[in-house]
């Protein structure tokens, strides 16, 4: 009767996650255009289409009338320059990004188009991809088919990769590779061939040309085979200082191109990787990110009132209480090539950019992005944990309760999904949270042959032109007095100005704030002449 019992729950259970699935390849795919193009987004095409983005300022950015088509143009990759264009921009701009993602892209832009949807739908793949990939690890870590299952399921409606699953940067690439690494290199421990060991060392040069951090992934399997084997001469470690070797011989070319760009200042400066943090902030920051694994209804920034987000203080307890004994049940229930593999994928990565927070100041370790290994190697945990408990033999009532944890925390990753993939903007768009792009948008799209006065910086510039509609105008400049406005009409606007330059229209021309509702549409007023004023 018992066995009867379980058959028919494991069924049940099976059922569930495998809609799960399909809810979380839904949800990746599902509004893919309607999302702000922000800032980061708009650099990778502009990397794609090969031109300088100093080459947007020195064209457009001298007060003459652009439509906003001319503007798009430098946003679309050029096939007759080939890849090499894309490849040499990223060099030469922001080399500290690795190709691998920025080649794929350019391939999938010349094969199905340059819109916003089709670029972002090859990190949407990419991820689909991933949760195949996660199957296959779980298989050379548990024995529980249920346990790969869920672990799918968690991964598939995570509210945080589904953001990544849907942004035109590598994040998503980088999910696969590590991924990838961590069940190549169980296979390489497990068949001890030359083959299974090129497959892993394939893995990581995969891994290196598309995120720096993977180094901390690596490292990881470096103290998993000291602590299976402890410090002895192996075999296994031999074929792992080989890889790795290999691995980073092949990335060398792309390393000179770093060291290339940083002695010479190309670049991007990361200072507020390094800006100071207060340590209740710290906490504060990282509890949210951990949070942010299985439940992202709203958009938590500093601004964001107590009130809002009072009620996520006992989920993120709860939540951390549970991963604390996930890990405590992954020990005890768990062979240690399981236990001490998740362990380290957990915790390599976050130690790592802890300790230069620590020592030196800064908040490496909160950037949310940079935790994907950690992140796995939570939700492996907790996918264990609930997998083991909801077909364990105990009593109906815990029987019960682990099945509505479970329901809870799938329930959570639902509902966050569902918010997450009808807003146009969240917290990992970065700048756009304050620009509203698409708010702006959608008033100047009701105007006919609207003119947008701006000397914003061109990323917000390049982003707007994916929402607005093909008749709008932009005057655009760096130099405010010698902005030259020939006739003010109904359709002009101005666009989030620097100061300078709403001090210098202020003086000829009344600047209207607009508004929706009884909000006002942060950074766009409406210029009229100063004869118009009431």
């Amino acid at each position: 009767m018992k066995l009867l019992h379980y058959k028919q729950e494991y069924i049940w259970l099976k059922v569930l996650v495998i809609s799960i699935l399909f809810l979380g390849i839904y949800f990746r795919f599902i509004n893919l255009d309607g999302k702000v193009y922000w800032n980061d987004e708009v650099y990778t095409s502009l990397w794609l289409s090969g031109h300088p983005s100093t080459e947007i300022v020195d064209k457009f950015y001298h007060g003459e009338i652009v439509n906003v088509g001319m503007l798009k143009q430098y946003q679309q990759i050029n096939s007759a320059q080939g890849v090499s264009s894309a490849i040499t921009r990223l060099a030469i701009e922001d080399s500290q990004h690795p190709p691998l993602y920025y080649i794929l892209a350019w391939f999938w832009s010349a094969w199905f188009g340059n819109s916003v949807a089709v670029i972002r739908s090859l990190s949407a793949l990419i991820s689909v991809l991933s949760l195949v990939s996660v199957y296959y690890l779980c298989r050379e870590l548990f024995t529980s088919s249920l346990t790969r299952w869920i672990t799918v399921s968690l991964i598939a409606i995570s509210p945080f990769h589904l953001l990544y699953a849907q942004e035109a940067r590598e994040y998503s690439l980088w999910t696969l590779t590590i991924i990838v690494a961590n069940y190549t290199i169980l296979l390489a421990l497990r068949k001890k061939t030359l083959l299974s060991w090129v497959i892993y060392t394939i893995s990581l040069i995969l891994s290196f040309y598309t995120f720096l951090f993977s180094i901390f992934v690596v490292l990881g399997h470096g103290i998993y085979i000291l602590g299976i084997n402890g410090f002895k001469k192996t075999p296994s470690l031999i074929a792992y200082l080989l890889s790795v070797t290999a691995a980073i011989v092949a990335f060398i070319p792309w390393l000179i191109v770093i060291y290339q760009g940083k002695i010479s200042g190309r670049i991007q400066r990361l200072d507020w990787i390094t800006e100071a943090t207060s340590l209740p902030a710290f906490i504060g920051r990282w509890l949210l990110n951990i949070t942010r694994i299985f439940l992202d209804w709203v958009i938590i920034n500093e601004n964001t009132p107590f009130k809002t987000i009072i009620w996520l203080i006992p989920f993120t307890l709860a939540l951390i209480v549970l991963i604390g004994y996930g890990l405590y049940y992954l020990y005890c229930s768990t062979p240690k090539t399981t236990w001490l593999f998740i362990f380290t994928l957990t915790l390599t990565t976050a130690i790592s950019l802890i300790i230069p927070d620590v020592i030196f100041g800064g908040r490496r370790s909160v950037v949310v992005r940079y935790l994907i290994p950690t992140f796995l190697g939570i939700q492996l945990t907790v996918a264990h944990l609930l997998a083991s408990k909801l077909v364990a033999i105990q009593s109906i009532k815990w029987q019960n309760i682990w099945r509505l944890i479970t329901i809870f925390i799938i329930s959570c990753g639902v509902i966050s999904g569902v918010i997450i993939s009808s807003a146009d903007i969240w917290w990992n768009k970065g700048t756009a949270n304050n620009l509203r792009l698409n708010q702006v948008a959608a008033v100047i799209n009701q105007t006919s042959q609207p003119l947008l006065v701006s000397d914003a910086k061109f990323p917000s510039i390049l982003g707007l032109t994916h929402i607005v509609n093909a008749d709008v105008n932009f005057q655009l400049t760096t130099q405010p007095q010698n902005l030259v406005i020939s006739q003010v009409k109904d359709n002009l606007f101005l666009f989030y100005p620097s100061r300078n330059l709403r001090l210098y229209l202020s003086v000829n021309y009344n600047l209207e704030p607009i508004y929706i509702g009884k909000k006002q549409v942060f950074g766009l007023w409406k210029i009229q002449a100063v004869n118009q004023r009431n």
